[in-house]
Formats: C-alpha cells, structure tokens, sequence
C-alpha cells in the first residue's frame, strides 16, 4: 500500500515515480492500493483510495486533513485501511498522507518503507517557511503518533527531527541517487538504506509531432531551443536560467527558451524575465503543464535541455531527456556526479554566466551535442521500469525479514548467479565508501585526533 501527499492532476517526479512503480507492480500480479488527497479532478484508478483534503496553498498541493479530524473519525480511517491487510507499506512523501502511512504501519506491524523523494531542507530554505510553523507541525505529528519529540532549535533542527518520526522506524530507506546523502544527514542506520533510482519508459514523439509542437508555439524550424521541464519555480533554479538564457541570446538571437511546467508565482516570474534585459520575455514560451505525449514532443523538438536545479535528488526529467538523445547541463554537482546519467551531462557553475556559456557551447557544437546526447541516451536505457520494480520487490523482502541484510546491491538485476536476487545496501556499495573519503579529508586536514 502506497502513501503519497501529491497526486495526479498534479504532475511531479513523485507522482512519476509512484505511477511508474504502481503499473509494473501490477502488470507482475501484485495487489496495488494508493492513498493520496482527493481532487475534484481526479480520474477513477483501480486500487486508488482517496483522502478528503484541503489546498494548502502553495504550488497547487492538497493536502489530507485527517490530522485535525476528531479521535474517532481518526480511528476509523485507521481501521478502514487496515481492512485491506497490506504486507507493506510504502511512504512516499513526509505530508499528511504520509505520516497515515507511518501511523499504519506501526498499528498493523507491518513493514514500512521510505522513499526519500524530497530535500527538505532545500525546499523550506526555498520558500521561507518560518521556523515556529514547523514547530508547531511537528507538535502535531508527534501528537498523532504518540511519541516524543524535540521541539527546539532552527528550521534545520526541526526538519532533522520531523525526519526522525517519519523514519526511524522503516525497515528500509530508499533513496534514489546518492546525491541525496550529500544533501542531508537522514537519521537511518545504513544497513537500512537501499539506492534504488526510478526506472523511465521510453516516449518516442515523431519528426512531425516535434515540428507541430515547434509550429504551435510560434518557434521556427531553425531556431535552437534550449528546453526546461519542471516546476518553474525559484526551487528548480529558474532564477538562474532565465539570465542565464539572456547570455545566450546575446551571442544566438533566434534562440528560444521553452519551460514546460506550472507556474506558480507568476509575479516573480515576470519580474525576473525583466530584469534579465530587454528582448528576454520575447523568446521565452511558457506551456504550463502538459500531458506526457506533449512533453515527449518537446523533448524531441529541443537541441538543448537546461536544468539549473540544485534542490532535486534524482530528476526524472533527466532521464526523459536523455532518452530523446537531448545533452543536458547541469548545476548541482552531486546530482552530476551520482545520478543516474552517470556524468554524461555538461556541468556547469550555478551563475548565469557559466550556464550560460555550457548552454551555448552545445548549441554551437552539434557534434559534441549528439555525441554527450548518445552517452547520456545509454545511461538512461538501463533505468528500465521493469528492473525499478524488481528492485523494489527485493527491497521488500529485505523489509520482511528478521534483520536488515548486510548487504543490499543497487538493483535486483545485480545478482549472484544460482542464487535469488538481493537487494543491496547503500552503505557497503555507496555510504561506507564516501565516509572512508570523508574521514582521509577529515584526517589529512585536523590530523588523527
């Protein structure tokens, strides 16, 4: 049984991720449930379960309100999604609906597992959210598990410790790169963490649906598009890209800059596309969201994909672009360097000078762009969702049994001839392997004591 606090018609990696999962699970003959936040726009799904929720106000989230029911109604809640006996359950986001996953879990005794999709730190820091409504969010979380909690201390404290309620009691963490273990400290023992990133299906679009889309968008055959997909909001980096794009302007005229994604804040949003000089707001096309097959085609009609994030700990769109034979460049060096297109991708610093010329060097250089796009296209191959649910499963049956395994591999293709696959560890193939590293530096700059 799946938790998640975003949901379709939302769009986000998490819901992609949580799809992804959920379809293979069921094409292999598993019993699939999903609990999210209701939406009046909600299409029927098997085995969806759907929480009454409320909007929260920011980038269009829903959240469950069954925190600030009455005891009773609580409780039946409780007792309605214990009716379905899941073996597992699975929490995919740290909202509402994911502290009813951890709630149940523990009630039924049944395994829990995490999914860290989500930097927090990085996304309260973004948005500014006050220390004391944390606090008091945190209050209300250890309230409804029945357990204490440390109350004081700043933002960082009091997400580090709503970290410890959500996850101290899985049986298994997952993370899906490594570059989230560079980001924050997650109160997890390693033997408990498993790297398992998200597969992504490949979604061809033809010559003629990426001309279409480059028609509809008043955008000519010729002219070199540099593509974004996400959020386009200041977490993803958009406040880099858009000056960045200004240099690239100068330099390539009829350049475009395509953003498919919602806009949140549209304020800042025009405010930035004005200080980033004049002409700038001219040659940028904002979509909205859009529907996968539409995404598809804009992949396929862009020569460059831009992703200035710093706050995402795998990044599927990544892996979509490469998978259309897009090069992209980067700003997050972990994200570079542990994710999924394992380095096959251009990094550059995160000022929009820098970016800027990264941007502009592939538009200029078609060869070194189709060859970058190629590598990063072999990458992304690998990350089947075929071999993310297997993965999964052997992550489950890690969860089941009487101790952590010692030992977990990246994916349940990894295996051991003759023998059933095992899931692999994070903390002898990744986690031990970077505290050795750490500590020499540790060692070389302060010395042994």
């Amino acid at each position: 049984m799946h938790f998640t606090d975003t949901y379709l018609p939302r769009r986000d990696g998490v819901v992609t991720s949580l799809r992804t999962l959920r379809a293979a699970q069921a094409a292999a003959g598993h019993d699939v449930h999903c609990v999210v936040p209701a939406h009046g726009d909600q299409a029927d799904e098997p085995g969806l379960l759907r929480l009454p929720a409320l909007a929260c106000g920011v980038a269009d989230l829903r959240l469950a309100r069954w925190a600030l029911c009455a005891r009773g109604t609580r409780e039946q809640l409780v007792a309605d999604l214990g009716a379905y006996r899941p073996d597992v359950v699975h929490v995919h986001t740290p909202g509402p609906a994911g502290l009813l996953g951890v709630l149940l879990a523990a009630r039924l005794g049944v395994p829990l597992v995490q999914t860290y999709h989500t930097d927090l730190h990085a996304y309260a820091e973004a948005y500014r959210v006050p220390g004391w409504a944390l606090r008091l969010l945190l209050r209300l979380y250890a309230g409804r598990l029945g357990v204490p909690a440390a109350l004081r201390g700043d933002r960082a404290a009091v997400l580090s410790e709503g970290n410890r309620l959500l996850l101290g009691d899985a049986r298994a963490v997952v993370v899906p790169t490594r570059a989230v273990l560079d980001r924050v400290a997650l109160p997890v023992p390693v033997q408990r963490m498993a790297l398992v990133p998200t597969g992504v299906a490949e979604r061809p679009a033809s010559r003629a649906e990426a001309g279409a889309f480059r028609a509809g968008h008043g955008i000519g055959p010729k002219d070199p598009v540099v593509l974004f997909v996400g959020r386009v909001n200041r977490e993803k980096g958009v406040d880099l890209l858009v000056p960045a794009f200004a240099r690239v302007l100068a330099a390539s005229p009829r350049a475009r800059l395509v953003l498919v994604g919602a806009v949140y804040e549209r304020r800042w949003l025009a405010r930035l596309l004005r200080r980033s000089g004049p002409g700038v707001a001219d040659r940028v096309v904002l979509t909205g969201q859009q529907p996968p097959h539409v995404v598809a085609a804009a992949y396929a009609a862009a020569d460059v994909f831009a992703f200035p994030s710093r706050t995402d700990t795998q990044a599927l769109v990544l892996q979509e672009a490469a998978l259309a034979g897009l090069p992209a460049v980067l700003a997050d060096p972990s994200l570079h360097r542990y994710g999924t297109l394992d380095g096959n991708a251009v990094l550059a610093d995160p000022d929009p000078e820098a970016f800027g010329d990264a941007v502009l060097r592939l538009l200029t250089d078609r060869r070194a762009a189709r060859r970058l796009g190629a590598a990063a296209r072999a990458c992304a191959a690998g990350h089947t969702p075929q071999r993310y649910a297997e993965a999964m499963h052997a992550v489950y049956a890690a969860a089941h049994a009487p101790e952590p395994p010692a030992a977990v591999t990246h994916a349940a293709a990894d295996r051991v001839p003759g023998e059933p696959a095992r899931a692999v560890h994070v903390a002898d193939a990744l986690v031990a392997a970077a505290h050795a590293a750490d500590e020499r530096v540790r060692v070389a700059v302060h010395g042994a004591g």
